[in-house]
This record gives C-alpha cells, sequence and structure tokens, in this order.
C-alpha cells in the first residue's frame, strides 16, 4: 500500500468523525511522530541538532508529549539537551565582558539593534514536529482533492463536518483552477451553509418568546463555528498556521 492510498484509508475514517478531517488527522500524526521519536530516536546525534536548531518543539507539540505514551524517558533526554543549550546560551550572554566602546556602540544602535541571543531565537528552525506534519497534511489535502469524486470517499466527505476554513484556504493554494477543486469547494460551502443556518436557528431561539427547543445541531453550532473558522483547538497556533508562517 502506497502513502497515498493509507493517506486515502486514513481520510475515510477521519471523515466518520466530528470536526475536520484534515485537523484530525494533523493532530493524530504528530501525536504519532512524537511517539516514534522519544520511543526510537532521542540518541540520534541528526535529530538532537535539528531539534536543538530549532530550540525545542513549538509550544503545542512540546505539551502534546504529555500525552504521549512513551515520552517521559525519552523528552527527559531530549529536554536535558535543551535546558543545557538554554544554560550555555543565556551564561555567555551574562558573562561577556563589556569594553567602554561596547557600551558606547549599545547607546548608539540602541534602538536599531536586537541583542544576538534574540536573533537567533527568532532564525530558529521549524519546529521538527511541525515540519513532518506540514509533509503529510499536504498530501491528505491532494489526495482529497484528487479523489473528491471517488465512489468511496465523496460520500464519506459529504457525511463530516467539512473541512475548516485554514485546510479549505491550503487547498486553493495547492491545487488552484482545478476542477476536483471547484467540486471540493461546492462540498465544502453547503456544509459551511447549514451550519450558518444552525447558528441563525440558535440565535433566533435565544428570543424570550420562544417555547420551541434547540435541536442538537442548533445547541453545537458555535462550538463548530470556532472550529471552522480557526480549524482545531491548537492545530493552527496563534499565528496563521501551525508552521509560523505568517
Amino acid at each position: 500500500m502506497t502513502d497515498k492510498f493509507f493517506g486515502f484509508f486514513r481520510l475515510l475514517d477521519a471523515c466518520g468523525q466530528s470536526g475536520c478531517p484534515v485537523c484530525r488527522l494533523v493532530e493524530d500524526d504528530g501525536r504519532r511522530y512524537l511517539d516514534a521519536l522519544v520511543y526510537e530516536q532521542v540518541n540520534d546525534p541528526d535529530t538532537r541538532r535539528r531539534i536543538r536548531g530549532a530550540w525545542g518543539f513549538c509550544n503545542w507539540h512540546t505539551w502534546m508529549l504529555l500525552d504521549t505514551p512513551n515520552a517521559p524517558s525519552g523528552a527527559a533526554i531530549l529536554y536535558e539537551d535543551l535546558v543545557r543549550s538554554a544554560l550555555d546560551r543565556f551564561r555567555r550572554l551574562r558573562d561577556r565582558p563589556v569594553t567602554f566602546h561596547v557600551r558606547r556602540l549599545r547607546r548608539m544602535f540602541a534602538l536599531r539593534r536586537r541583542p544576538t541571543i534574540v536573533e537567533l531565537h527568532r532564525r530558529r528552525g521549524v519546529c521538527p514536529a511541525c515540519a513532518w506534519v506540514a509533509e503529510v497534511e499536504r498530501r491528505y489535502l491532494s489526495t482529497l482533492t484528487r479523489f473528491v469524486d471517488d465512489p468511496q470517499l465523496a460520500p464519506a466527505y459529504a457525511e463530516s463536518d467539512g473541512l475548516c476554513v485554514p485546510h479549505q484556504l491550503a487547498a486553493v493554494d495547492l491545487s488552484p483552477n482545478t476542477a476536483e477543486l471547484g467540486r471540493l469547494l461546492d462540498l465544502t460551502i453547503r456544509k459551511w451553509d447549514a451550519l450558518r443556518r444552525d447558528l441563525e436557528g440558535f440565535i433566533g431561539k435565544h428570543d424570550y418568546r420562544n417555547r420551541v427547543p434547540f435541536t442538537e445541531a442548533e445547541a453545537s453550532s458555535y462550538r463548530r463555528a470556532f472550529e471552522v473558522v480557526a480549524g482545531r483547538r491548537g492545530v493552527w497556533g496563534p499565528r496563521m498556521n501551525s508552521r509560523g508562517e505568517a
């Protein structure tokens, strides 16, 4: 079975669960990546170098380690290395000699230059877990777009909650101006329109004169709207996406 078809069948399964199917897969694959890394690769020099160059994992994947079954001992090895690296960097910052000329230059350029350690952090490598899930994320989106009319995937996606806005935008970026993208947009727009009607019903039934109970879809509408607009909780982070791209 190729990666493509493995991803195809994983998409089928994800469509049968709540929320954006690609968000769910990105989260699940992030956990799988971390589980394999802390179980098998913590002593690999290249792996350690890459993680050190990124100053550790991003906030999301760092805390995901707490829910990773094999994490404690492997994570402790990785983070002992990262804490030691941070100590070395900040001790060098604290202990470096400051001459009269250096102080004068600092005053001259204080408004224009950041300390070197801050620049190093700003230019750090991408979180290794984010880099890995970004690649599988692209594969899932490409598979979904390519097989949107497939007799297995089409009905599964039709029964799903549909893509979130960030992942639909990513699909547009990956497959612009294709017939398959147009079909995917049609299906997704129908999902979002149904959600909008549920939101209208939820809002309207808050009128004090209303005696009609909320439907299950109306009662959950605002929570589902959160995920549609922003993506699954934690997946996209505080910026435009979880990979740190503005």
